[in-house]
This record gives C-alpha cells, sequence and structure tokens, in this order.
C-alpha cells in the first residue's frame, strides 16, 4: 500500500488532497495523481544545483536505469522561456495555442535545469497539464513537478486508479484517486529543439491539431 492514499468524494475535498500532496513534495516524496493524460508518479524540480530527494525513486519506481530524464509538468506557456533556450517559433505557438493539455513540448535546455534532470542530448520536455490536481500543486509548491506514468519500464500507463500495480503504489509516499476523471492515454511529444519541427509520439493531441496550430505539416521522426 501506498504510505497515505486519499479518495476525492464528496467528502473528501481536492483542496485538501493538494495541500496535503504539496507538503509530501516538498518534504522531498513521491506522489500519484491523476493527470490530465495518465495517473502518474512526480516529484519537486528544484532549480540551480539543488534537485529533489525524489529523482533517485522516480528511477527506482520505472525499474530502468538511467537514460533518458523525465517530463516537467510546468504552470504556463512562459515557463518555456524559463526551462528552455533559444525557444523556437513553432514551440511557443504551440505554447500558446494548444496549452494547457496534453502535449509535451521539448525544447533546448536552460540553466534553471539542473544538467541530472536534462535529457541526454541536453534538452527539457516541458508540459502544461490541464489536471486542476497537477496545476495546483504546481501553484502550491512554487516549482515545476517532474512526472513519469505510474507505471514500470515496459508496461502500460495506468488510465485508471485500479490499474496503478501494487510495487508502484508501495513505492510512493502519497496517493490520490479521483474515480469522477475520465483519462484518455500518453500525451503526444513534439520535438522543437530543431527549426524542423517534429512529432515523437502521437498520443491524446492528433497530428491534426499539431499542424492546425503550426499551419504546417509535421514529420514523424
Amino acid at each position: 500500500m501506498a504510505g497515505c492514499s486519499y479518495r476525492i468524494d464528496s467528502a473528501h475535498s481536492q483542496a485538501m488532497a493538494i495541500d496535503m500532496a504539496a507538503d509530501v513534495l516538498q518534504s522531498g516524496g513521491l506522489v500519484l495523481f491523476p493527470s490530465d493524460t495518465v495517473y502518474v508518479v512526480a516529484s519537486l524540480a528544484r532549480t540551480g544545483e539543488s534537485v529533489s530527494n525524489g529523482l533517485d525513486r522516480l528511477f527506482a519506481v520505472k525499474n530502468r536505469g538511467r537514460g533518458p530524464s523525465f517530463p516537467w509538468l510546468v504552470g504556463s506557456p512562459s515557463d518555456l522561456d524559463v526551462y528552455g533556450t533559444g525557444v523556437t517559433d513553432d514551440a511557443r505557438t504551440l505554447a500558446e495555442n494548444l496549452w494547457p493539455c496534453g502535449l509535451t513540448i521539448v525544447v533546448r535546455a536552460s540553466s534553471a535545469v539542473p544538467r541530472v534532470l536534462a535529457r541526454e542530448d541536453g534538452s527539457v520536455a516541458l508540459r502544461c497539464s490541464a489536471a486542476p490536481i497537477a496545476a495546483g500543486l504546481i501553484r502550491s509548491c512554487g516549482l515545476p513537478l517532474i512526472s513519469t506514468g505510474a507505471n514500470s519500464h515496459g508496461n502500460r500507463p495506468p488510465c485508471t486508479y485500479g490499474e496503478v500495480a501494487d510495487d508502484v503504489m508501495s513505492s510512493v509516499d502519497f496517493a490520490i484517486e479521483d474515480p469522477a476523471v475520465s483519462l484518455p492515454g500518453r500525451s503526444t511529444i513534439v520535438d522543437c529543439t530543431t527549426r524542423q519541427t517534429s512529432i515523437l509520439r502521437e498520443g491524446v493531441v492528433s497530428r491534426e491539431s499539431v499542424d492546425g496550430a503550426l499551419g504546417i505539416v509535421t514529420p514523424f521522426v
């Protein structure tokens, strides 16, 4: 079982869940909650040289070695210029027209991203989630979240609380269940690190939506 679980219903408010989860995150813990795509496990991100104590535990949850780092959940499109550098016009257009949603935008990481939290190629994957819990946690903590699907490597990310595997559930310090939400699946990932924007993975945001926002046809990589 998780360290503590909380089910949002008529007697238990979302606001209280966010307050409790934020305390866990600020103490370096891991929190499981529904995003707008799948259930995720998250740790608080730190800027500068200090990173959350939960980072190593996130890799353990995924049951994989260190490789490409995890996506960041950020609060607004303006965070592209905080955690990204040399941000392309396409990245700005996608963020301004589609965020918040299940669209992850990969950009070159700025100096605000500790090297250990960047991807191997010096980029960072950013997403602004439409999920009230994610947004509330970011506001309460005042920092982005490092997040990953609540599944071990190679398994399908869970779209319901009941699909979360026991080993993942036992690895977190606080778990939020919201039976009222219906989660559609994985995010779409778009690479905006070069002049040629490309789709790395098509998920809940369709290629047509990306192309429509940009006014171009984006290739798959």
